[in-house]
């Protein structure tokens, strides 16, 4: 968006101000829950199959900003790791549960 345009709209100048702010809060609070080069324990379940923990190496930490129909802000994170054990990537969200646990854990840390 141009800078005449915000200029000339102040409300929404404001507005985009107060969006990128809590963008910036939750990709602050991402990074440091989840942060990229750190040692994880990911797990994971396939169907009819006991849950399994693995250790991995946290690639990327990314946070999405989105927006309600009703203009709210809510943020989600995906944390893409590579399985030290077999070198694989996946994605995994710390927001899933399996079997009663988050799906990704930092070693060490309260996440």
């Amino acid at each position: 968006m141009s800078r005449q345009f915000r200029a000339d709209h102040p409300v929404l100048d404001s507005s985009l101000s107060a969006l990128e702010g809590a963008a910036m809060g939750a990709f602050d609070a991402g990074w440091d829950a989840y942060p990229p080069g750190a040692l994880c324990i990911v797990r994971s379940q396939r169907d009819g199959h006991r849950p399994v923990e693995r250790e991995a190496l946290i690639v990327r930490t990314t946070v999405d900003l989105h927006m309600t129909c009703n203009g709210k802000p809510w943020a989600s994170i995906s944390v893409r790791t590579k399985n030290l054990k077999t070198g694989k990537y996946r994605v995994f969200y710390p927001s899933v549960e399996v079997a009663g646990k988050p799906s990704v854990r930092v070693k060490g840390g309260a996440a």
